[in-house]
């Protein structure tokens, strides 16, 4: 499944490079990629933990979808924004130290 969310974000990507400005595209990449972080986040939250069973209960599976779902579009948002990021990314790495002492 992780495959095929790969592949489908990619060519999402792709489309919206070449038909959306870079503004927007950027916008939509980073936007996408926090909403994907706080689902993931959200539920984590709703898990209860309270409860020492070795199987999972069908209350919790909902939630452990989207755990899973989730947290696999968070992986794959955050590889494209690496790429979408990239020089500014290089840049920062790259960038000499001492340039840097004034601020």
């Amino acid at each position: 499944m992780e495959i095929f969310l790969f592949i489908a974000l990619i060519f999402i990507y792709m489309l919206m490079a070449f038909t959306v400005p870079a503004l927007i595209n950027r916008r939509v990449w980073i936007s996408a990629y926090a909403i994907s972080f706080l689902i993931t986040a959200l539920s984590i939250f709703f898990i209860s933990n309270d409860k020492q069973t070795v199987l999972m209960q069908e209350s919790d599976i909902n939630w452990y979808f989207f755990l899973y779902l989730f947290g696999a579009m968070s992986v794959m948002l955050g590889l494209i924004n690496l790429w979408i990021y990239r020089k500014s990314l290089f840049e920062m790495f790259k960038e000499n130290t001492e340039s840097n002492k004034d601020h």
